[in-house]
């Protein structure tokens, strides 16, 4: 039996981190497997581009085999629609956080088209504390809990487009008793379109618009749109997932997984080399190698991911993917 291999689209809903929704995906595309036999490795569930638990929107689920092209996606520009509240800070500059501040709000927002300017031409930031950014092996988030010392250092971004699309300055009158509002009782909120360069917090964006207008500020709702070339539109929600829809054509094959990649045909002499450890022939490509691509046999199955090799120009294989059917290597293989 082929173990089931490629990337899901998932509609993340808010309240599970993104390895529960992993998790819960991999249960639903596998939901008996058979026992393992001796020496056959382990099925394989991940993601690329992890999700805060209070964030929806787009997540990236990669199944079996699918797991190894995360490095291949995790840099990928994304888009988000973010909702920020100010008079309020929290120590993760999102709602999820403790409260470490209250500050007043100006009464009128004069100053966001500039501030939104300013972030949009910045090309650094100071990255939350609350975070899984590592030092000395261990995750910021841990670090804290634990009373440690946290260095932070400002990290490049890249602000492809920043648009202010909401303001309510205060917003409509409503229930506000279990909300995190200003000093004076009321909430005020922009809501901004983001897309964005990998490794961008947008919490920290939030907490960046506070300080600008001259107050505080913590992200109150985010989600994601897109991931590259996916968009939250072709994805699926968990709970149908959970409800009885079948996974089985919501789980793209290898060759589909990396779109935004060039991808080449090779013959079949050509993928049954790259696939038993030797590296593409300099006719096979064009000219100068681009920086990744895809390598289809003749059937359109993924048979490696390659890249450019800095020092030499040259094409090199990154991942190598078994053939598609090939009994001896089952485990490793799919479509």
């Amino acid at each position: 039996m082929r173990e089931p291999c490629g990337i899901m689209l998932v509609d993340k809903p808010e309240g599970p981190t993104s390895r529960q929704v992993a998790i819960a995906v991999g249960r639903l595309v596998r939901p008996a497997p058979p026992p393992r036999r001796h020496g056959e490795r382990r099925f394989r569930i991940g993601h690329a581009g992890t999700l805060d638990p209070l964030a929806t929107g787009l997540l990236l689920v990669l199944v079996g085999r699918g797991t190894r092209l995360a490095p291949f996606l995790q840099g990928l520009d994304k888009r988000y629609h973010a909702t920020v509240r100010f008079g309020v800070a929290t120590d993760s500059h999102d709602r999820a956080g403790t409260v470490t501040d209250t500050a007043p709000v100006p009464a009128e927002p004069d100053g966001l088209a500039a501030a939104a300017d300013a972030l949009r031409a910045a090309d650094q930031q100071l990255p939350p504390v609350i975070s899984s950014i590592k030092q000395g092996g261990l995750s910021l988030h841990r670090l804290v809990r634990k009373g440690r010392e946290v260095l932070l250092a400002p990290r490049p971004v890249r602000i492809v487009r920043l648009a202010v699309t909401a303001v309510r300055w205060p917003a409509a009158p409503r229930d506000v008793a279990a909300e995190l509002t200003a000093p004076d009782g009321r909430i005020y909120e922009v809501e901004l379109d983001i897309e964005c360069g990998g490794g961008t917090y947008v919490r920290a964006l939030a907490r960046d618009l506070g300080d600008a207008l001259g107050t505080v500020a913590h992200l109150h709702a985010l989600r994601r749109l897109a991931v590259g070339p996916f968009t939250v539109d072709e994805a699926v929600r968990l709970s149908d997932l959970e409800g009885g829809e079948d996974p089985g054509p919501r789980l793209r094959p290898l060759a589909a997984a990396l779109p935004h990649l060039p991808a080449f045909t090779l013959s079949p002499e050509g993928a049954l080399r790259v696939r038993h450890g030797g590296q593409p022939e300099p006719d096979w490509l064009p000219s100068p190698v681009p920086d990744q691509f895809r390598l289809l046999d003749a059937a359109g199955h993924l048979a490696a991911v390659g890249r450019r090799d800095p020092a030499t120009g040259r094409a090199v294989t990154a991942a190598v993917f078994a053939a598609a059917g090939n009994a001896a290597t089952e485990v490793d293989s799919c479509a």
